[in-house]
């Protein structure tokens, strides 16, 4: 759902050289190209010689100022429960190489989940996604908040204050933004009259937050079998409750394929809760509004087929009812 970044800067062979020369005097750089990224610039790097593994450049723009560090902080928490998780080599904020900072790590195996989505048997790379989501819910956390580099930023010890005070904050960014005031408040007395669904989270876990298939990487193993080989781009997580986290992932990952809410959820496994659809619905509800928040910022053109105005007619339709809790367009 996210617009494609603009480039930041062009590349040379020279200052790639120099790059890669700065993490191992013996490397030499064979050549490089861009890959698709969702929050940063990302390029390819190849080394030349026999067992060389290529690369992976990332190049973090000045705001936020945490994003390098918190990446790699995630990143390695995440790599604790899967080896699905790339390993951050460096980190480079000295600017004396690049105007910008940058990251290296090692090129993941596999592509991005959505060049397989055609595959007739993409329906089990879904349900190994819930399964890696569930692996990442296994580490707790010690709070719920947003996490930047040096971990959670303005902990709260319950879920429902930290969601409370998420939702109060959205409903602000909606009217400061220009959302609709009246669809703005009908959704803000739906949202509190759920809340308590919020007391009901079984403890702070670590949330990739932007769990989809343009961040799951797949490939073909030596049987045939569609296999996820990679999970990437950390810089959204937080820790919240479960259902916070698989209703994003729900919501992001139907909206390109509506196929996959269903084994995602199968993947995922039976979850300990009272009312789990009403939850998800309550979640999707945020990360709709959230949602519509961040590309209306961006300056999306409203009428794109996954521009804000598509998430103005999801929010009204879960104003009207029935709604389902995953996004089916």
């Amino acid at each position: 759902m996210a617009p494609e970044r603009r480039v930041t800067l062009e590349l040379d062979r020279e200052t790639v050289q120099r790059i890669v020369q700065n993490l191992d005097p013996s490397f030499i750089a064979g050549g490089f190209s861009r890959l698709h990224g969702g929050s940063t610039e990302v390029y390819r790097i190849d080394l030349a010689g026999a067992n060389r593994e290529p690369l992976v450049l990332k190049i973090y723009p000045d705001e936020p100022e945490w994003g390098p560090a918190k990446e790699r902080l995630v990143a390695g928490r995440c790599a604790e429960l899967t080896a699905l998780v790339p390993k951050w080599l460096e980190i480079d904020e000295s600017r004396s190489l690049l105007p910008l900072r940058y990251a290296l790590l090692p090129l993941l195996p596999g592509r991005s989940l959505r060049d397989w989505m055609a595959e007739p048997d993409i329906e089990n790379a879904y349900r190994q996604m819930g399964e890696l989501l569930r692996r990442i819910h296994a580490m707790p956390m010690p709070a719920y908040g947003y996490v930047l580099g040096q971990g959670i930023h303005r902990p709260k010890s319950t879920n429902a204050d930290y969601m409370t005070s998420a939702f109060e904050d959205v409903f602000r960014r909606f009217r400061d933004l220009g959302g609709d005031a009246d669809l703005g408040r009908r959704l803000q007395q739906l949202a509190e009259g759920n809340f308590g669904l919020l007391q009901e989270s079984s403890g702070a876990v670590l949330c990739h937050d932007d769990f989809h298939q343009g961040n799951v990487l797949a490939l073909r193993d030596d049987i045939g079998r569609l296999q996820l080989s990679g999970l990437i781009d950390f810089g959204n997580a937080r820790a919240a409750d479960r259902l916070f986290d698989l209703a994003k992932a729900l919501f992001c990952s139907a909206h390109e394929d509506p196929r996959s809410h269903r084994p995602i959820l199968e993947g995922y496994g039976p979850v300990d809760h009272p009312d789990i659809d009403r939850t998800l619905w309550l979640y999707t509800l945020f990360h709709r509004v959230s949602m519509w928040c961040w590309l209306t910022k961006l300056g999306v053109d409203q009428v794109t087929e996954n521009g804000p105005d598509g998430l103005i007619r999801n929010l009204h339709t879960m104003v009207t009812g029935p709604d389902p809790w995953y996004d089916e367009a």
